[in-house]
């Protein structure tokens, strides 16, 4: 899955969320979960039809949760060029546990609600 380039101001901060996290666990089970993105532009971000297209491709993917955060983080890393990349993700309580796991530049995300959603 190629996240293709596209040229923006430089200097541009940029925090991007998904709710639709889906992937398997070493077990098999699912885990859910709610990804943020957060970065400064040096002139590029990634297409968001291409980002929609790489977090479905994740549900055929067996990780620890762990390890997500860091393969999303790569994933944008060999992709484009920022500063300050950040990737945290939020996934849902699996036996009464939640969990929430970052990679490279902390960031508090911007939770907002979906207002279109039923």
């Amino acid at each position: 899955m190629i996240l293709r380039k596209i040229t923006i101001q430089q200097g541009t901060n940029i925090e991007y969320s998904s709710k639709e996290l889906l992937f398997l666990a070493q077990s098999g089970q699912p885990y859910r979960g709610t990804i943020y993105i957060n970065f400064s532009s040096k002139g590029e971000t990634f297409n968001l039809l291409d980002l929609k297209k790489y977090i479905t491709s994740l549900r055929s993917l067996t990780l620890n949760a762990e390890d997500i955060a860091h393969t999303i983080y790569q994933k944008i890393e060999t992709s484009i060029t920022t500063s300050s990349l950040g990737v945290v993700v939020d996934l849902t309580a699996r036996g009464g546990i939640q969990q929430r796991i970052s990679f490279g530049e902390y960031f508090e995300p911007i939770i907002k609600e979906n207002v279109f959603q039923l």
